[in-house]
């Protein structure tokens, strides 16, 4: 491939290529939004549609889903262990072509580990293991978006101790626990030498010399690790025998990456655009892209190697309310509603700096998001067969409204509303233990989660005064199918 433009030699071609440099904007997952919170957490809680805050499921998922509620699980000591496979089917459709590009999205496997244990009358204690925040957005190497996102990945584990009390036994109980946060990120992007800024030009991209767009000459990837901390409060009311009442908040964990590995390779493809006679450039009629650009991967260079890039992420607090009719034999039927607070996410800042400690304000950048609250209706049954220590036959569905205005649905995460099916069993495996409950239990789930799709855009957004009716360039499609397997112990 050889580039010709008719333009003005703007300056020396090695230097140039700093001004390629500066175009590159790393992108984090969109700070977790919808797309990326996973409500996985519990097979009995997936298959009832979450709604689990006022009417619990008896297990440690209780640990998560209401704090307050682990009182009412059985005396001894609980052990649960499960893990649910989510795999993501997703497309971008353009609106000046009509082609679909396909998501390569690999499957993932959130774990789930909880225990508890009845120490002294009225008191419950409990450990929880989960991963509330995750998944990855990855498309193939065709996908015009990659100059935006490539890939996308995001793992949060939470680690959290809790203590329950019944301050009425079997009325009124309250919890409360530790969030000690992990976070491990991975993000790519291939970088587009025609969007990099000509300097001294007043903002114009090299696009202007006759260079075309997606001439892609390099990749970037940022992958590290984070910390962070938090809490979670719950409550649980039995105000009569056929309804019980709860309510549960998670707050915010501001987890802070602070020395991630920045590393910047060229393409295969840079080798073979070449430059003909009189380019704007002013090389020497066939040099390679990669030839123009080779300066800046050296060490004083723009994209000089062993850079380390921070950025803060902070997870929102979650606000979750539910109620529980088991007025009907051997039936629980409930509801519940629960709000994310997005709108703490509004920008994202991104600062590189040199293996020799010295701030890279070339690609350093903030990437304005302006996300909103979120809301989330959802509903469950479960029928035990046979009543108490039968198989229990589990309903639910969920209703997850986007955080992600219409200008924030990019590559990175194409956030859009889901409706969420499912369905579940629950499967005594033998032993009995006083009340009826069996010793072990295995739990079992599908969900389908469905969208209507949403219009986004594969490109940047230049001016944050640019509207999304001006960005917005296709339709995004998603869906998932999610299995669940569990195992509870009682002892």
């Amino acid at each position: 491939m050889r580039l010709r433009a008719h333009a003005r030699r703007w300056w020396p071609a090695l230097a140039a290529v700093g001004a390629a440099a500066t175009g590159v904007t790393v992108a984090a997952p969109a700070a977790l939004a919808q797309g990326f919170g996973l409500n996985e957490i519990g097979t009995c809680a997936i298959a009832r549609g979450f709604a689990v805050t006022g009417a619990p499921c008896n297990d440690a998922s209780s640990l998560y889903w209401n704090p307050g509620a682990v009182s009412n699980l059985p005396t001894g000591v609980s052990v649960y262990l499960g893990s649910a496979a989510i795999g993501i089917n997703g497309s971008f459709t353009t609106d000046n072509t009509g082609r679909a590009y396909n998501a390569n999205v690999p499957t993932a496997l959130p774990p789930y580990v909880g225990f508890t244990v009845r120490t002294v009358p009225r008191l419950m204690l409990g450990m929880a293991a989960y991963v509330p925040y995750g998944l990855t957005s990855q498309w193939n190497n065709d996908f015009p978006g990659r100059f935006v996102s490539q890939k996308s990945a995001i793992q949060d584990f939470y680690i959290q101790p809790t203590a329950a009390y019944e301050l009425i036994p079997g009325r009124l109980s309250v919890g409360a626990g530790a969030i000690f946060a992990y976070s491990q990120i991975e993000l790519r992007q291939s970088l587009d030498f025609s969007q990099s800024p000509i300097p001294g030009a007043g903002g114009a991209t090299f696009s202007a010399l006759g260079i075309q767009p997606g001439t892609e000459f390099a990749r970037a990837k940022v992958a590290g690790n984070g910390v962070g901390g938090g809490y979670t409060l719950g409550i649980h009311l039995r105000p009569i025998e056929s309804i019980s009442l709860g309510a549960r908040y998670l707050s915010k964990v501001r987890i802070e990456y602070s020395r991630a590995q920045a590393n910047f390779t060229t393409v295969s493809a840079a080798d073979s655009v070449t430059f003909a006679t009189g380019n704007p450039l002013g090389v020497p009629n066939g040099t390679s892209l990669q030839q123009v650009v080779a300066a800046q991967f050296q060490p004083g260079g723009t994209l000089q190697p062993n850079q380390t890039a921070s950025t803060v992420i902070t997870n929102p607090a979650q606000i979750q309310v539910g109620i529980g009719f088991t007025g009907i034999p051997n039936a629980t039927l409930s509801f519940d509603y629960a709000t994310i607070q997005w709108s703490a996410f509004k920008s994202l800042p991104v600062d590189f700096t040199t293996q020799l400690g010295v701030p890279n304000t070339a690609l350093s950048t903030v990437t304005l998001e302006d996300y909103h609250n979120s809301s989330s209706y959802r509903g469950g049954l479960e029928y035990r067969l046979g009543g108490i220590g039968g198989v229990a036959a589990r309903l639910g569905y969920a209703y997850e409204q986007a955080a992600a205005p219409d200008v924030s649905v990019t590559p990175t995460l194409p956030d859009m509303d889901r409706y969420v099916l499912a369905g579940g069993l629950g499967v005594p495996l033998g032993g009995r233990r006083s009340g009826g409950l069996g010793r072990y239990m295995l739990d079992l789930s599908y969900s389908r989660i469905e969208t209507r799709g949403r219009r986004g855009r594969s490109g940047g957004r230049p001016s944050e005064d640019l509207t999304a009716e001006q960005v917005n360039n296709g339709f995004y499609t998603l869906n998932a199918n999610v299995l669940s397997a569990s195992v509870r112990a009682n002892f």
